[in-house]
């Protein structure tokens, strides 16, 4: 258990490539966790979400969704989230077998946007409502804060990690 603290502390040093490796790869969790969010995200989406968007729409529209643009709405947004969850977790793969700082890089980016709009959609949930607006549910903004905080550091790590790597790469040369 030591041992997996340590390759998630962000302070803790890497002095040997095969430590340097296993927190870079574990960047490919992050990218999991990232999966799992964005697939509880698109459950709610195609339930209880799918009413409170089509509600903000009608009162933002002033007229009525119809069943069929509420149905193709809902579709689509699947879709979108079916490949997201699938480019994640294929590249999640790609981590794993050959890691490297790029995709860290591109999925903190990513995960400090999902912590920032969660951080918003917590701070601006009683003006929504007064408003009369539908905001999402606390427990899923808590659950996104927690996995993106917790894929933030795996990838912050991995970049770390993937440095260290490239110092003993030019050692080697």
């Amino acid at each position: 258990m030591t041992n997996w603290l340590g390759f998630i502390n962000p302070m803790a040093g890497l002095g040997s490539r095969e430590a340097a490796l296993s927190v870079t790869r574990l960047s490919a969790l992050g990218m999991v966790i990232g999966a799992v969010r964005d697939t509880a995200l698109a459950v709610y989406s195609t339930s209880d979400g799918a009413d409170a968007a089509r509600a903000m729409v009608e009162a933002m529209a002033a007229q009525p969704y119809t069943p069929e643009q509420m149905q193709l709405a809902t579709q689509l947004g699947l879709a979108g989230a079916v490949a997201a969850i699938v480019l994640q977790l294929v590249l999640a793969v790609v981590q794993w077998r050959k890691p490297t700082s790029f995709l860290p890089l591109i999925f903190l980016v990513l995960v400090v946007w999902a912590l920032g709009s969660g951080l918003l959609a917590l701070i601006n949930m009683p003006a929504v409502e007064a408003a009369g607006g539908v905001s999402p549910p606390a427990w899923l903004i808590a659950m996104t804060l927690v996995c993106m905080a917790a894929a933030a550091l795996l990838h912050i790590n991995a970049i770390r990690a993937a440095a260290v790597l490239a110092g003993f790469q030019k050692l080697d040369d």
